[in-house]
């Protein structure tokens, strides 16, 4: 029995034989594609538009990745990073390839909102949208919308897609490594809720492919600046707030504290889990002014806490019930943690 064979029952049910006959009608005819993720991609906007746009060459179509903005340095030594066009550093070329897109793949994001500075070109574009998606509350957006919230990663979508429309032979060691990366890195190495037996039964069968799953996590986890290592120190002791009745752990850095440690894009990057690692901290939230006026928020908790309805009532954000974020504008960071104190006084209270 073939690894597809095996895995195909399991598969996310939004990979109906209806979706599937869509996309693969979508595809046909050899159309100019492009694949998008939200802003501030992570491992798994990064690794799911890697791993999709290798299995699309694969196959010999004409397809570019295009994201809003740079990602975490510790990404890249991933397999095409150096293909990859930012809006952020050529608006006016990365505008353009949206523009003339026949098909537009919309990638670990559900609402154009979540695409920074190319929204507008989303929206505007002609190409037919395909959204692939695990968080809740999708915009209507999208002609085609795979969207599965029950899903720990994006990246575990594409992989279905790769199974269930029997692509999986095309399944390169470079789209493995790209799409393990999503895989471990959302999911918290494993740990969260939305892991299931298929994810590692996923996991498996890349592994099988020829993937060396502790490459993937020495390159994405032990690659750290002493810079990053002293900022995380310099968190936890000097801006750790714990609300212990409530089992809440909060940091809040300002951009002072980011300049002291040289702050490049990623340094953050885990925090948020550290603090949730603390004995009785049942909620984490981490705080960034990235921005004068601009304090960018990540949430995670444990068990049924749901903080992506925390995230959505009071900071303008969303995700899923264990992992969120949000965002605080116009207002400085003593301001931001104000509201974020008032935001957690009503919510105790509710």
């Amino acid at each position: 029995m073939t690894t597809e064979e095996n895995l195909l029952g399991q598969v996310s049910t939004s990979w109906s034989p209806e979706n599937l006959q869509t996309l693969d009608g979508m595809l046909a005819g050899n159309p100019i594609i492009v694949i998008t993720a939200h802003r501030s991609p992570d491992g798994d906007a990064v690794g799911s538009a890697l791993g999709l746009w290798h299995l699309l060459l694969a196959s010999g179509a004409n397809a570019e990745v295009v994201l809003p903005d740079r990602f975490a340095s510790f990404l890249d030594w991933m397999p095409g990073t150096d293909s990859i066009c930012f809006h952020e550093e050529d608006s006016r070329r990365a505008e353009s390839k949206v523009a003339e897109a026949d098909v537009l793949f919309c990638l670990d994001f559900n609402g154009p909102n979540r695409a920074g500075n190319l929204a507008a070109a989303i929206t505007s574009s002609k190409a037919r949208l395909v959204m692939i998606d695990h968080h809740r509350e999708p915009d209507d957006f999208a002609e085609l919308a795979i969207s599965d919230p029950t899903c720990g990663s994006t990246c575990e979508l594409v992989c279905d897609w790769a199974l269930a429309s029997g692509r999986w032979s095309s399944m390169s060691l470079d789209a493995a490594k790209c799409l393990y990366t999503g895989l471990v890195t959302d999911t918290g190495s494993f740990r969260f809720p939305s892991v299931s037996a298929h994810t590692h039964a996923v996991v498996a069968a890349l592994l099988h492919s020829g993937l060396n799953h502790a490459e993937v996590h020495e390159s994405t986890f032990d690659d750290q600046s002493l810079n990053r290592v002293q900022l995380h120190g310099f968190a936890l002791s000097e801006r750790l707030k714990i609300w212990d009745e409530a089992g809440i752990g909060v940091i809040a850095l300002d951009l002072e504290d980011l300049n002291r440690f040289h702050y490049v894009s990623g340094d953050t990057e885990g925090l948020v889990n550290r603090i949730l690692g603390i004995r009785g901290v049942e909620m984490a939230i981490f705080m960034r002014e990235s921005d004068p006026g601009k304090v960018k928020m990540s949430l995670r908790s444990k068990g049924d806490l749901d903080v992506q309805a925390l995230a959505s009532q009071y900071f303008d954000g969303g995700g899923h019930t264990n992992a969120a974020g949000g965002v605080l504008l116009g207002m400085s960071m003593a301001d931001a943690q104000a509201k974020v104190d008032e935001a957690l006084n009503e919510w105790i209270r509710s």
